[in-house]
């Protein structure tokens, strides 16, 4: 049995994942990285559920190309001053 490729798997022409930037990216770029063959994007950890549906309606409604739907997976980290300062003097010229 052969392997499948990334992009026989995804149903993408390149092999291309567009990163999902939460925060400064919306529907269009997934949707302009889809339509060129890789697989567009969108971010969604920092959207509200109203928000969210918008711009999944938007991708609909201009592509009938795969995307992916990333969520943060991950608990924030805890500040911490001491870790901060030991980050920083490692860093400091």
């Amino acid at each position: 049995m052969k392997a499948m490729t990334l992009q026989q798997l995804l149903g993408i022409d390149l092999p291309i994942i567009q990163a999902p930037m939460a925060g400064v990216q919306g529907s269009a770029l997934a949707v302009a990285v889809s339509d060129a063959g890789g697989l567009g994007s969108l971010p969604c950890a920092m959207l509200a559920v109203e928000a969210m549906r918008n711009e999944l309606s938007a991708i609909e409604a201009q592509t009938r190309k795969p995307y992916a739907v990333n969520f943060f997976c991950h608990p924030p980290p805890v500040p911490s001053p001491e870790r901060e300062a030991r980050w920083r003097a490692a860093l400091a010229p």
